[in-house]
């Protein structure tokens, strides 16, 4: 996912706690890259610490998270990722990656509002609108389910859940394009914001 230019919330705190982030922000770059997300994750984390602010700390923490499968970690750090954003196509993007997020835990309710948000602010997202489809048919079989599952014996009822556990071939097919559409754009992420590092270091000279 493309990242917006974060100059600004770097500038807002000293010179040496701007220089101290952008060095744990680089580093941590550089640990997502070698797919090694809980590094990253880690290192995310440390740089909050000392910006709490930094929109792209809080952004990467999230897509890092969901890396690890930690799907609730990401939700949340999406949700403080979305306190911190003032620009509304980078609040858009927040809003699908919280969708994915929620698609992958089957927690389809939750999945279809953050969709849903997220086409309010960018309504020509197609890979948005398809996910969004998706959740409201997943949380349409899994409604039907649950009505069926209410006349089950106990032993009906204890195999249905078992193939409950399991996502059907069609779900998991979604989810890993999903992940592979946003793992394409956060190395967009990673492009933009080393530029800006790069663009901002000649500046200061």
């Amino acid at each position: 996912m493309k990242m917006l230019p974060t100059i600004c919330l770097i500038f807002f705190i000293s010179t040496s706690s701007a220089q101290n982030v952008n060095k744990i922000l680089s580093d941590a770059d550089k640990q997502y890259q070698k797919s090694e997300y809980l590094n990253a994750s880690k290192l995310y984390e440390e740089a909050l610490k000392t910006s709490p602010t930094d929109l792209t700390a809080q952004y990467n923490l999230g897509v890092a998270r969901f890396r690890l499968n930690e799907t609730e970690g990401a939700t949340e750090a999406f949700k403080k990722a979305l306190g911190l954003s003032k620009d509304k196509s980078m609040s858009a993007k927040i809003f699908y990656n919280s969708g994915v997020a929620f698609l992958k835990s089957a927690n389809y309710p939750e999945a279809i509002t953050a969709f849903r948000n997220a086409l309010k602010l960018n309504s020509e997202d197609r890979d948005c609108r398809e996910n969004l489809q998706f959740a409201i048919n997943q949380n349409k079989k899994q409604l039907n389910q649950k009505q069926q599952n209410s006349g089950m014996s106990q032993k009906e009822l204890k195999e249905q859940q078992k193939s409950e556990q399991k996502l059907s071939k069609q779900a998991a097919e979604k989810i890993l394009q999903s992940a592979q559409q946003e793992e394409s754009r956060v190395r967009d992420s990673l492009r933009s914001k080393k530029s800006n590092r790069q663009n901002r270091a000649t500046k200061n000279w």
